[in-house]
């Protein structure tokens, strides 16, 4: 399920840079905020089973990649309802590809080397 997720990741991203060199930034904006989102829906809903199903640890540790997902968020919604800043679109689609090079690492690679 997670490698679904992952090429769907690389999709997005792909097609919203695809779509800012074709000169169509507010669309390009609005996809790529389509990843974080799924991030921080993701985060919620684990939080949702709350730190006595999921341990103390973990629950902190959601907590904290919520925020990272919603400062994400802010800076992809940032760079939609500003089309004509073509930099801040791209740092927030390198700020998307970083993560989304992290979960490749983690849904393809982890096995083999651990």
């Amino acid at each position: 399920m997670a490698s679904v997720f992952v090429i769907a990741a690389i999709a997005l991203l792909v097609a919203a840079a695809g779509l800012q060199i074709a000169h169509k930034p507010k669309l390009a904006g609005w996809l790529l905020v389509v990843f974080p989102a799924f991030l921080c829906v993701a985060a919620l809903a684990d939080l949702a089973h709350g730190a006595r199903v999921l341990g103390e640890a973990s629950y902190e540790s959601d907590l904290k990649q919520l925020g990272y997902c919603l400062i994400l968020v802010f800076v992809t919604v940032l760079a939609a309802f500003q089309p004509r800043q073509r930099w801040l679109f791209w740092a927030a689609w390198l700020m998307n590809a970083a993560i989304c090079a992290v979960l490749v690492y983690l849904a393809f690679f982890w096995k083999v080397f651990s």
